[in-house]
């Protein structure tokens, strides 16, 4: 009988929710990728055969209870085969791809495809010829297949002026809807993607709550999650430091370490972030959910469909 590789310990704790760096490749140099950031595990040269993680993929679902996973990279799509068996074994799902690669059939699952703004604006934050390649895509699946796609969009202080654009664009697509989030800065941060100060940002939120207004069943976000990220009260739901962040310590990040050894960094989003100007929707969204008594905890309850960058 084959003997596979132990995955790490990383103790008793249940882990409702994970997500999983399938490969640390990617044929996308996307400018504000959070995955290659310096000090989180990102070398292409770590990598583990599949039949290696889809053992400890099963272990670690059995140890700590991982009912949601999230399939990301890289980009995942390079290994298909595996993102296919992957899924699989898991009873909810989100494959988080740049679409360049097509689009997986996965009924019952979610696919989220990224893209950043209108064509003009997306290509080169992601690159040339990237924006009409993965609407080529979304159009070339079947859209009865079973598969729920939704286009979601990294929201930054760069291209925060084509968010109602790139809403006309897509709102037509055969998708199921549009995901909105904003840029996680490190904690150095001063580049251009981020917003020095979250008033600034304000200024976006409302705009974002504006077109969930107009088109209330495509922007997949809800209003009392956005009200939670506005800089009066952001950090009552991170902290300065994640202490407050329901996500930080209850999600199970199994970035790719090295030797093609699972590591699990601090937050989802890499070890060297600045909670005090965090800005995914995720972490938001359930801490408004604590708050509404839908949930305790995300390891306590049974995770909705959740929504990350890719």
């Amino acid at each position: 009988m084959q003997q596979y590789r132990e995955p790490p310990d990383f103790g008793d704790k249940t882990f409702r929710v994970a997500l999983v760096n399938i490969t640390n490749a990617c044929n996308l140099k996307c400018t504000h990728c959070f995955i290659y950031r310096d000090g989180n595990p990102n070398s292409t040269r770590d990598k583990m055969d599949d039949d290696t993680m889809l053992y400890q993929l099963k272990k670690l679902k059995e140890k700590h209870g991982i009912e949601f996973i999230y399939l990301m990279g890289g980009e995942p799509m390079i290994r298909e085969k595996l993102v296919m068996k992957a899924a699989a074994i898991f009873d909810s799902c989100q494959v988080v791809t740049n679409g360049t690669y097509g689009l997986p059939e996965l009924p019952g699952k979610l696919v989220t495809v990224s893209l950043d703004g209108p064509k003009e604006m997306n290509d080169p934050i992601r690159g040339d010829g990237v924006f009409d390649k993965v609407k080529e895509a979304v159009f070339a699946r079947d859209p009865h297949d079973g598969t729920e796609i939704i286009v979601q969009m990294v929201l930054t202080a760069e291209n925060q002026h084509g968010l109602e654009a790139f809403i006309e664009e897509v709102k037509d697509w055969p998708i199921s809807g549009v995901a909105l989030t904003f840029y996680v800065p490190t904690k150095d941060d001063d580049s251009y993607l981020a917003w020095e100060d979250l008033r600034n940002r304000d200024e976006v939120l409302h705009r974002v709550i504006t077109l969930k207004q107009k088109y209330p069943d495509l922007i997949k976000a809800n209003r009392g999650t956005l009200e939670l990220m506005m800089s009066d009260v952001a950090i009552e739901s991170t902290g300065e430091n994640g202490e407050k962040c329901p996500l930080v310590g209850n999600t199970l990040n199994l970035y790719m370490g090295d030797g093609g050894e699972f590591e699990n960094t601090f937050c989802c989003y890499g070890n060297d972030v600045d909670c005090g100007r965090c800005g995914t929707y995720l972490a938001f969204n359930a801490a408004y959910k604590q708050r509404c008594g839908e949930q305790k905890s995300p390891s306590k309850e049974k995770p909705k469909r959740l929504r990350i960058v890719g």
